[in-house]
């Protein structure tokens, strides 16, 4: 009896075990798992301390956000100009968020030298550690048009900067053309990065200066000719890729030992640069000069066979270096065919010297 007792409350345990199983895996069956949620690619993948004009909704009219000009002009330059980063009201109106986001927000770090609320002090305008991120179109020819015509009814033009000119002392040739906007450097450039090869450290009289600033337009581009001041997008291009700029470093010459200021060199600038005032745009402009501008002195009968010298030697000696307007970076190169042309010559390679 006792045995038959035992074996019924077995079975009735055996029973509730598999009703209590079937309900919980029916429990199981209905629970909803939560959705993983995957971290937003917005705020993660962009840099707010790095600002973009290549950001499709920075792409608005320029006015949106720089002032023309900027309140401080008078402070930093002696003409109405754009001579300082957008104001506040410019990012908040966008980014609110990034704004008031934590003591030190980052989106600060693009204008600000240090991010702080008690610290409002701001980078040089424009940042020269920052990339470039616009090319300039500026259309040698029709300027050139505009100087002959100015030229040809006024011997005292409007636009020449009062930085231009050489002093009463100097007694060097002015020509009234390229001069305007190209005039003689006052400082030498800055080494480049690797240094100045073979040692050879031009002086400021080997270089002409470019224009760096509004300075040079603005005289006929505040408000009479387009594009005006407020139409930055009549100059400015944005580049394909940001790159860097360095105003003071040297240019990229060829024939580094060439002197601007070398008083048989002073002459009317179109006399040698040949192709730059047929030129719309500034994309792929070279201020190369042919050969041919230099050997009416250096490469003529009865007078001076510098050229024809330098390709001498190197048919004695493969590995000969010119000197005469290289530095030996370029020196060491095979001699272009041109040189050869002047010469009366046909083109060799060094490596056909034996």
């Amino acid at each position: 009896m006792f045995a038959r007792c035992r074996l019924f409350i077995l079975m009735i345990c055996a029973v509730l075990s598999v009703i209590s199983f079937h309900n919980t895996a029916q429990a199981q069956k209905r629970r909803v798992r939560p959705t993983s949620v995957a971290p937003s690619s917005s705020t993660s993948s962009v840099d707010y301390s790095r600002f973009s004009h290549a950001t499709k909704k920075h792409q608005g009219a320029c006015n949106t956000c720089h002032q023309v000009p900027t309140s401080n002009w008078k402070k930093v330059r002696d003409f109405p100009d754009v001579a300082d980063f957008p104001g506040h009201a410019a990012c908040i109106s966008c980014h609110r968020q990034q704004f008031f986001k934590g003591a030190r927000p980052v989106i600060c770090g693009g204008c600000h030298s240090k991010v702080s609320p008690r610290d409002d002090l701001r980078f040089v305008f424009r940042n020269p550690a920052a990339p470039g991120q616009f090319l300039i179109e500026f259309p040698h020819d029709k300027h050139q048009d505009v100087i002959a015509r100015v030229y040809a009814v006024d011997e005292n033009p409007i636009f020449v900067r009062a930085s231009f000119g050489l002093t009463a002392e100097e007694k060097t040739k002015h020509y009234n053309n390229c001069e305007i906007c190209h005039s003689p450097r006052a400082t030498a450039p800055a080494a480049p990065s690797k240094g100045w090869p073979d040692s050879f450290v031009p002086d400021a009289a080997t270089f002409k200066d470019a224009p760096a600033s509004h300075a040079a337009c603005f005289s006929c581009h505040w408000k009479s000719q387009q594009p005006v001041n407020d139409n930055c997008a009549g100059c400015h291009k944005l580049a394909d890729k940001p790159h860097q700029l360095d105003p003071s470093a040297a240019p990229n010459r060829l024939s580094m030992k060439f002197r601007h200021a070398r008083e048989q060199h002073v002459a009317e600038c179109t006399t040698c640069h040949i192709n730059i005032t047929k030129s719309s745009t500034l994309r792929g402009l070279k201020p190369d000069v042919p050969i041919t501008a230099c050997t009416e002195c250096h490469n003529k009968d009865g007078l001076r066979q510098d050229v024809s010298k330098e390709l001498e030697a190197i048919d004695k000696n493969r590995d000969f270096v010119c000197a005469y307007c290289h530095t030996s970076e370029i020196g060491r190169r095979d001699p272009p065919a041109s040189h050869y042309l002047i010469a009366g010559r046909e083109a060799i390679k060094r490596k056909e010297v034996k």
